[in-house]
């Protein structure tokens, strides 16, 4: 069951990436990280309501929550920022860095041991990843010259590695107070911390809080925005309660598959093609190795 729970969020993931990058691109990115994150916050506070309620909030919670919100905050600034600089069918695939980040900080802090198979799946996703960034014609070493290039991946490198140990504190707050009320609590605890910001932003960069001059089109899209990150999270939540962490984010990087299809279909990022779709299957391959035969 928990690998239906993973495509789910996969399904949610790779949406949400798509109506983000739309979103940052009509208002600021930190006030409309802000906005999405509440509307996915009380998406998720319903389901709390329709699924029991809300339990006590034990001081193992209060430790976990505490231990997150920073990774969790950094890590959606900075994907954010890669999404709205960049192309989303090269920053979506980077994402199959979190299958083996998060497996080796399972390994290292929560004692799941992957099997063999799972590590042949996590050097598949590798090797997908890297063949996304090759251009026709172009080097071998073409994608790690373009890292010292583009700006927009490292912030996807460094949401990825703040994301990856936020996905192991998820493990323990889940087993604290169970996926929905963590869900609910991370989303509007992430907001309120970096709405926290917003006053000092407006202050330093940018007047008016980033809001966009027509607000009614960027409004839809930050409802689109929450609602796809909802999904992601509630399908994530629950695989996490059944499933290794790293088991869970190999197959939710099937996400990179449609992301990808996105990015190609929808926004014209048409560039090298057949080596992103060629890299896009084959981590998606390696995913399904891990889930599969892990």
């Amino acid at each position: 069951m928990w690998i239906v729970f993973a495509l789910v969020a996969a399904i949610g993931t790779a949406a949400h990436s798509f109506s983000l990058k739309l979103t940052a691109a009509r208002g600021g990115v930190v006030v409309s990280t802000v906005a999405y994150r509440l509307v996915g916050g009380a998406l998720l506070c319903a389901a709390v309501s329709l699924t029991g309620g809300w339990p006590p909030l034990t001081p193992g919670f209060w430790r976990a929550m505490g231990m997150v919100l920073v990774p969790e905050v950094l890590g959606m600034v900075l994907m954010a920022l890669a999404l709205r600089g960049g192309e989303l069918s090269v920053i979506q695939p980077l994402s199959g860095l979190l299958p083996p980040l998060v497996m080796l900080g399972g390994f290292a802090f929560l004692g799941e041991v992957p099997t063999p198979f799972a590590a042949a799946g996590v050097a598949m996703v590798t090797l997908g990843i890297y063949c996304i960034g090759l251009r026709p014609g172009g080097s071998a070493l073409g994608p790690i010259r373009s890292l010292a290039a583009s700006r927009a991946s490292w912030y996807a490198v460094g949401s990825l590695v703040a994301f990856s140990f936020a996905t192991l504190v998820h493990k323990v707050g889940i087993a604290e107070v169970g996926p929905f009320p963590w869900g609910a609590a991370l989303s509007l605890g992430s907001a309120a911390v970096l709405a926290a910001g917003l006053p000092w932003m407006a202050w330093r960069e940018q007047p008016g809080l980033g809001l966009p001059a027509r607000m009614m089109p960027w409004a839809w899209l930050v409802v689109l925005t929450g609602t796809t990150f909802a999904v992601q999270v509630a399908g994530l939540q629950l695989a996490f309660r059944l499933a290794q962490a790293g088991y869970v984010m190999a197959v939710a990087s099937t996400s990179i598959l449609i992301a990808t299809a996105l990015g190609i279909g929808f926004l014209g990022e048409r560039s090298a093609v057949r080596t992103r779709a060629a890299g896009a299957l084959l981590v998606t391959s390696g995913a399904a190795l891990i889930a599969l035969l892990g």
